[in-house]
């Protein structure tokens, strides 16, 4: 297959919907002859970061000279994003060739009778098998939804890692945080350390996993804490308190290259991931994680531009917790900045709630889609603002127009959807492009001497 058709195949596959079940996966890993068994998996679940984290993790083990894999889901702009190996993202051609290989043992898998897998489960095994084909040292594996019925939920990891655990996706997890923390949970193996951010009803559920096999449970409050932060130029200093470490290294000071409360608990949480880590693999050290962190990087999440001044904020948040989160981070870093706000969301979101927590009455709201048939229209998304809204015929556009509105006391920010982040950002790259460009004509025009003024003799 090309590119373009094993994009048109996963597509196709996409029309099954979610199935959540392992058959299908280990029906599809067995054919391959297990490639997740090839390297070691660091597993990270959790309602909201755990991108974040896997990005930080990734980085930190990059620092430190290992071949690594990272895979997790959505993808923003392109298909690619979703399986990253050794710095880069996937090329089309390789990933045309795990297409091939996966493809095959698809139809191996239908022809013996078992049900045709989705979409996620053939990318899950892209991953495993194009991972094993770069011979990395370890994958950072993040969960696509939930975590026991979890494609990825194959592996047997290094170190499992639950962020946070919110209500999200309850037609899928359940109606209650402790049904949701069951499946968060579903991904704590037999012996198999646990780190977690997780509070109150959901900390309990993963307490009482944890104990059941035997994992050791490391707890954000009790053996990893922030013992301080401070606000820094794109990003803070944080230092992050360990429980049973050297006294020299009992405190960290690091560096982390995303701004806001939540993430100084996600750097926290990755810190405490990447200890285990450490123990158990001398490549790995401190230096390693303070050089690493620094140099993460993550799209979509509070991430930074500029136009001519005006600041542009563009963030993944669309359930409450993760509006909850950026509300702390547009506080701290934008505290008396009226917002304009290019905004989608879907059906199935709590958006009453992310729109109470995100926007004020003096805002308003560029109301745009998300390319999904799950999106809200926009005509129903109008009614459920009290502030000045305008319908928008799509991302760019809406985007646009709120940059070319926004005035010295604004801030435009792009939110409530990932699906229209891949837009916004393919918008931002031109725009960032024409600046640049303007900026490299004007020195010209300013050396270009000027015209002498006529004289008489």
């Amino acid at each position: 297959m090309t590119y373009e058709e094993s994009i048109a195949w996963l597509e196709q596959a996409a029309s099954f919907g979610i199935k959540p079940g392992m058959e299908r996966i280990q029906a599809l890993l067995d054919h391959l002859d297990h490639p997740e068994k090839a390297y070691r998996v660091i597993h990270v679940t959790g309602t909201n970061g755990k991108g974040s984290v896997c990005a930080m993790i990734t980085s930190v083990l990059e620092n430190a000279t290992l071949k690594v894999g990272r895979y997790v889901s959505p993808h923003l702009i392109e298909y690619t994003e979703r399986i990253y190996c050794n710095g880069h993202d996937i090329s089309r051609e390789d990933f045309a060739r795990a297409a091939d290989a996966v493809r095959n043992a698809a139809e191996a898998v239908q022809a013996e009778g078992t049900e045709a897998p989705t979409e996620f489960e053939l990318l899950t095994a892209m991953a495993f098998w194009y991972f094993r084909e770069q011979k990395v040292d370890y994958a950072v594996v993040e969960v696509g939804l939930g975590g026991l019925l979890d494609s990825t939920n194959v592996v047997e990891p290094v170190v499992s890692v639950i962020t946070n655990v919110a209500m999200d996706h309850m037609a899928y997890l359940g109606d209650t945080l402790e049904k949701i923390a069951h499946q968060k949970a579903g991904i704590i193996k037999e012996g198999v350390p646990v780190v977690t951010a997780a509070q109150h009803i959901p900390l309990k559920t993963i307490k009482k996993e944890a104990h059941a096999k035997k994992s050791r449970l490391y707890f954000y409050g009790r053996d990893f804490e922030i013992d301080s932060r401070s606000k820094w130029k794109n990003g803070q200093v944080v230092v992050v308190k360990r429980k049973d470490m050297p006294k020299d290294l009992e405190k960290g000071l690091l560096f982390v290259p995303f701004v806001g409360p939540h993430q100084a608990v996600n750097a926290a949480v990755a810190t405490m991931a990447l200890t285990i880590v450490m123990k158990q693999d001398d490549r790995v050290n401190e230096n390693d994680l303070r050089e690493g962190l620094a140099r993460a990087r993550w799209m979509g999440r509070f991430e930074i531009h500029d136009v001519r001044g005006i600041p542009v904020v563009f963030d993944g948040a669309h359930n409450p917790a993760g509006a909850e989160a950026l509300s702390e981070s547009l506080a701290e870093q934008y505290p008396d900045k009226r917002r304009l706000i290019v905004f989608a969301s879907l059906q199935d979101k709590d958006t009453d709630t992310v729109i109470s927590l995100l926007v004020r009455k003096d805002d308003k709201v560029f109301l745009t889609e998300a390319p999904t048939p799950r999106s809200r229209k926009t005509s129903e998304l109008a009614g459920m603002f009290t502030c000045e809204t305008k319908e928008e015929p799509g991302v760019a556009q809406a985007l646009a127009d709120a940059v070319a509105e926004a005035g010295e006391g604004d801030m435009v920010l792009v939110c409530g959807s990932l699906y229209i982040l891949g837009e916004a950002l393919t918008w931002m790259e031109q725009k960032e492009a024409e600046l640049k460009t303007e900026a490299a004509e004007q020195p010209k025009a300013a050396e270009e001497p000027a015209e002498a003024p006529e004289t008489k003799e």
